[in-house]
């Protein structure tokens, strides 16, 4: 899974580093969500941090803009989001407030990919 480098966290959650390394070795975090972005729509989403666990996200790894303590708390960060990104820029185009430059992620090869 892919991680955008400012990271949204909910203030709920104390220990960001701490739900990251538990993401990745594919803990249960029972209260945990994610907020993910499809780097070819743009479209945001949430989903609880269990879902990551299926083979699906294994093959297919998302891109995770956020984490969250909780339902509400993902409700409010995507809210967040959609404000800033429409405070900042007028539009509601969070891909284009987020990565101005295109996304520049890792494949499994090692090699360089610019979404």
């Amino acid at each position: 899974m892919y991680f955008y480098k400012d990271l949204y966290v909910s203030p709920r959650i104390h220990n960001a580093g701490g739900v990251i390394r538990k993401l990745r070795r594919e803990d249960r975090q029972l209260t945990v969500y994610v907020l993910t972005m499809e780097p070819d729509t743009g479209q945001v989403a949430f989903m609880h941090a269990m879902n990551l666990r299926q083979k699906y996200y294994r093959d297919r790894p998302p891109f995770i803009i956020g984490i969250a303590q909780g339902y509400t708390d993902a409700m409010e960060l995507v809210r967040k989001i959609i404000e800033e990104t429409y405070s900042h820029t007028g539009d509601v185009n969070v891909r284009a407030y987020l990565f101005p430059h295109g996304i520049r992620m890792t494949d499994k090869e090692g090699r360089k990919v610019t979404l």
